[in-house]
């Protein structure tokens, strides 16, 4: 009787260790998985479950996760489409209503494709800093909740084996829909008062 209770023992000892060490092996493989993802699909992968910001700033800083992407990241032509949906869907309908999805897509394409001819290598996003929430300008018009707030590109491009950090700022309007949530109606160059035609900031620093 002893002997019996020991090998049962020792049976459920080895299934509970091979069961964990099964469990240890897909964990790990699904942490390597992810390591192995760049931040393009962490995007697209997140946006499934991510919940939709709240916050004027919460979109603004989420829309530059997106954009930094689009000027800084490699990727597929069907992961660039991906982010692009995502990316639309931050955008009022009044915004939406100036182009098609597929001439949106076109465009950012062309948008990028500019950028990444500028200074000796292309020109990337070195950082973005948003209006903090204190500093938000909130207004109404035409009966709508909407918001002021400033985005600052840095810049990082090499021209004749120099490295520059041009800095451009974006005002961006956005207001909030029926449904409560917070879209982007529009932006401009602080300076220059010019947008993309994609709807995207397009950060235009030749030098």
């Amino acid at each position: 009787m002893m002997l019996f209770m020991v090998v049962v023992l020792v049976g459920v000892y080895l299934a509970i260790t091979r069961r964990n060490k099964e469990e240890t092996s897909t964990d790990e493989a699904a942490a390597r998985s992810v390591q192995d993802m760049t931040d393009t699909q962490k995007l697209i992968a997140e946006s499934a479950y991510r919940d939709y910001p709240s916050t004027p700033v919460q979109l603004l800083k989420y829309y530059n996760e997106i954009t930094t992407c689009f000027y800084n990241e490699d990727y597929t032509e069907d992961e660039l489409r991906s982010l692009a949906v995502i990316s639309r869907k931050m955008l009022d309908d009044e915004l939406v209503a100036q182009q098609t999805d597929s001439e949106y897509f076109e465009q950012l394409k062309k948008d990028i494709a500019n950028l990444k001819l500028q200074g000796d290598y292309g020109t990337t996003i070195y950082k973005i800093d948003v209006t903090p929430s204190m500093d938000v300008e909130y207004f109404e018009h035409e009966g709508y909740e909407c918001a002021r707030l400033h985005d600052t590109f840095t810049m990082k491009q090499m021209v004749s084996g120099t490295i520059y950090y041009p800095v451009v700022r974006y005002i961006y309007v956005m207001r909030r829909d029926d449904d409560g949530h917070w879209k982007i109606l529009g932006f401009k160059k602080e300076e220059e008062g010019a947008e993309s035609a994609s709807g995207n900031p397009l950060p235009n620093v030749g030098l």
